[in-house]
């Protein structure tokens, strides 16, 4: 059975894991800004079998207006079960107001838009330098 968190609690070794399964590699070289990235969104799901994180999704919000949807992932043995769905789901119920935005992979949008993500009228990046 999968038990969800929201309470910021996180297995970062596993988070590892899971972002360099995912291809995001780029988050996973510096542990400290890793667990910066985590701590300063406000929200944070994971999901766990027993003693081992299989998902993970944060959040940073206003709570009020904005809301970005950030870093949804769930290890391949798991997936296609409905942990991602959860995760998500666990995020925009957390605000009847908020308006989300996520940032996501071209090859997930069928399953963000089974979920009610739809395209936005404008979305622009500033990417970093460093």
């Amino acid at each position: 059975m999968i038990v969800y968190h929201t309470d910021k609690k996180v297995d970062y070794d596993r988070l590892n894991t899971l972002f360099n399964e995912a291809g995001w590699d780029d988050k996973t070289n510096d542990m400290s800004r890793l667990k910066t990235m985590v701590e300063n969104s406000q929200i944070v799901v994971t999901a766990w079998d027993e003693e081992i994180m299989v998902g993970f999704a944060r959040c940073t919000t206003d709570y009020v207006f904005n809301g970005q949807i950030n870093n949804v992932v769930v290890d391949s043995k798991y997936r296609r079960n409905g942990i991602g769905k959860t995760l998500i789901n666990m995020i925009l119920d957390s605000s009847n107001q908020v308006t989300y935005m996520l940032r996501g992979s071209v090859r997930n949008e069928e399953f963000y838009r089974s979920l009610g993500f739809e395209d936005g009228p404008i979305s622009l990046i500033y990417k970093r330098k460093g």
